[in-house]
């Protein structure tokens, strides 16, 4: 990533303060002070080094428990995430990799990417006169995650210390997991759950054989022929004959169907000779119908086809559009867990501060050059520095988890106690540049580029297919068709044209009737249902249209949404750079109130108070930079996601359909 270095590892020493201490000289306690107000300095000036400004590489003496590259990963080419067992210790990550991680584990994407076996699937469907499959419009949110809040710069109202007491102030510590942080949330782009009307339905477009086969015996014991003049052995004789029907339908995108039959039922029924051989006197016929409004036209007939089409593009585009979800909740989830990280520093460095200012008071105290109200107040700082590290402490590793719900979540099934902890590798440097161009420019662009945008105008283009359906429902049936018989049997009435909603695929009598002399027939005509009333038909067309009109308003006011956002991420990164100036200038100026306070302290001008409130607000101003760094990168890849460049700026291409 081009907005988060990976870091540099350097080789990691104690800081200066140990150094001091132990050169500390039992024979001059009038030098202890001055050494002593000397090592809180240098001990929190050492943690403000570590938030410098990303110009000023970091020194060499950096923290002792600084992140060290995992050996697996730097053998892995290509920068990807390397495998790591329990023994090998924690899982050391860049962004990078944890977004390729994602990419490879994540559950919500490859929910998506089954959804595109459904879509795919949905064409041949509708190819055979089927209806497609619905698809999925669902995408998935991120956790929230553990982020830390905010905290005011150079305020008596810090939320965790207090330098004008003696007493710990009570902390916030929950009982319970704060299960809102890691449960994800989910929205729909579905652009309107209301379907839309069946419309008038389309021919099945495989070819469909029906066939029967079978023995039939016809005794004529029970005759109603009462002259016995008029008998003739076929009228007497007990016949067993072999039964034969074969029927071959199939429909077209213009709405016309065809039937094409075979079947000896003119010798099974007034044939006196019997044979077993079904065809032996077989009656052949053909039946052709064409609809002239109803269930007319190519359009019509194939827009499940077109729909199913552009179900795949939709579907596609949602998954973009997860991934894109996704890998903008591993940025703003790493961003959080590096500051974590970053804190935990902070309150340690707090803690080894507020511990040596208790060991020098004590030593004043003892020689009686400092009254015991100052260790208290410095008691009272070391108990409030060690509650907000454990604090601290306990929000970066639930950070881990929630950000291995992402990455690799098969591994929170493992047994516990094999799962390795995750050290974020990248520091909080500040991002690119913010995209150049007009505004109007980069509101086309992300018009053009957005995901949910795209699959939002193609929901439009079937919903419009959709609605000229209906208009064809709302017309008159009329219909041309014409048969040939071979053997004179008729079937019964006409055949209705794409009435089965299932299917398409017309009715049919598999027993004819007709009369006992063969012939050849010759049929064509008109059928035609012309409803004296059509208020079903036409009510579905108007609450469709409606639905469709609603529809594109939703997407106007979809670009209306992504206008406001590219305007408003904007103008945030723009917030976050001068919040992220203005905490690093206070976090300097606070260093030197610290070293301001110290020297009033040695000279005797002051008492510890002035010094354990100083350092406080150090604390807060080291701490407030890290939030604010923070949410200067995360306002970069709200841009980004704003944009729709997510995908391109972390190094990923989609494949196109």
């Amino acid at each position: 990533m081009d907005r988060i270095n990976r870091c540099e590892t350097r080789a990691a020493r104690g800081a200066c303060l140990f150094g001091l201490v132990s050169r500390h000289s039992a024979a001059r306690r009038n030098s202890r002070l001055l050494f002593s107000g000397f090592a809180v300095s240098c001990a929190l000036v050492s943690a403000a080094t570590a938030q410098q400004s990303p110009q000023t590489p970091p020194p060499a003496t950096s923290l002792a428990n600084a992140p060290v590259p995992s050996p697996s990963l730097a053998q892995n080419p290509g920068n990807a995430p390397g495998s790591t067992s329990p023994q090998d210790g924690p899982l050391y990550i860049s962004l990078h990799q944890a977004i390729a991680m994602a990419i490879k584990n994540n559950l919500d994407i490859e929910i998506e990417r089954v959804d595109q076996t459904i879509a795919d699937e949905s064409v041949p469907l509708a190819k055979g006169g089927g209806l497609p499959r619905p698809i999925n419009y669902t995408v998935a949110d991120t956790p929230a995650g553990e982020a830390p809040a905010a905290v005011p710069l150079l305020s008596f109202s810090s939320p965790g210390l207090t330098p004008l007491s003696v007493d710990p102030i009570p902390q916030t510590i929950s009982s319970s997991y704060n299960t809102s942080r890691v449960l994800e949330g989910s929205h729909s782009l579905l652009l309107s759950p209301n379907p839309y009307s069946a419309g008038s339905p389309v021919p099945g477009f495989d070819a469909q054989l029906l066939g029967r086969y079978g023995w039939l015996r016809r005794n004529p014991a029970v005759s109603l022929l009462t002259l016995q003049g008029t008998a003739t052995p076929a009228d007497s004789v007990i016949t067993d004959n072999a039964l034969g029907d074969t029927l071959l339908t199939k429909g077209f995108s213009p709405g016309t169907t065809i039937q094409l039959g075979v079947n000896d039922f003119v010798q099974s029924f007034y044939s006196g000779r019997s044979s077993a051989a079904p065809f032996s006197h077989p009656n052949a016929y053909a039946l052709i119908a064409q609809p002239l409004w109803r269930g007319a036209g190519h359009a019509n007939n194939t827009r499940y086809i077109a729909i199913a089409k552009t179900n795949k593009k939709i579907s596609a585009a949602v998954l973009e559009q997860q991934m894109i979800s996704t890998i903008a909740g591993v940025e703003n989830l790493y961003i959080d867990l590096v500051s974590l990280q970053d804190s935990v520093k902070v309150q340690e460095q707090a803690v080894n501060g507020a511990e040596l200012l208790l060991h020098n008071d004590q030593e004043q105290l003892n020689v009686g050059r400092l009254p015991s109200i100052e260790v208290a107040r410095a008691q009272s700082l070391v108990t409030s520095s060690q509650v907000l590290l454990t604090q601290a402490i306990s929000l970066r590793d639930q950070q881990q988890v929630i950000l291995r719900t992402l990455i690799d979540p098969q591994s929170l099934t493992s047994t516990p106690g094999t799962t390795p902890e995750i050290v974020a590798t990248d520091h909080l440097l500040p991002p690119a540049a913010e995209p150049a161009g007009p505004l109007p420019e980069l509101i086309k662009g992300a018009w053009d580029r957005r995901p949910d945008l795209q699959q939002a105008r193609l929901q439009l283009t079937n919903s419009e297919r959709q609605v000229a359906s209906a208009a064809n429902a709302a017309k008159p049936e009329i219909d041309l068709y014409g048969s040939y018989e071979t053997r004179g049997v008729v079937i019964p009435g006409l055949t209705a044209i794409g009435e089965d909603p299932s299917t398409g695929n017309a009715p049919t009598d598999p027993i004819p009737t007709g009369g006992n002399r063969s012939s050849t027939v010759y049929e064509a005509g008109v059928q035609f249902f012309l409803p004296v009333q059509n208020r079903v038909s036409e009510a579905n067309l108007g609450a469709d249209k409606a639905l469709l009109r609603q529809q594109q308003l939703r997407v106007t006011q979809l670009e209306s949404q992504v206008a406001a956002e590219v305007r408003n991420a904007i103008t945030a990164l723009r917030a976050a750079q001068s919040a992220a100036d203005a905490a690093t200038k206070a976090r300097e100026l606070q260093a030197k109130l610290l070293d301001a306070a110290q020297e009033s302290f040695q000279a005797g001008y002051t008492t510890n108070l002035a010094v354990i409130e100083q350092q406080t607000y150090l604390v807060q101003a080291q701490t407030t930079e890290v939030i604010a760094k923070a949410a200067w990168l995360k306002a970069a890849a709200q841009l980004d996601r704003v944009l729709g460049q997510t995908l391109e700026n972390s190094g990923i291409l989609l494949k196109a359909n």
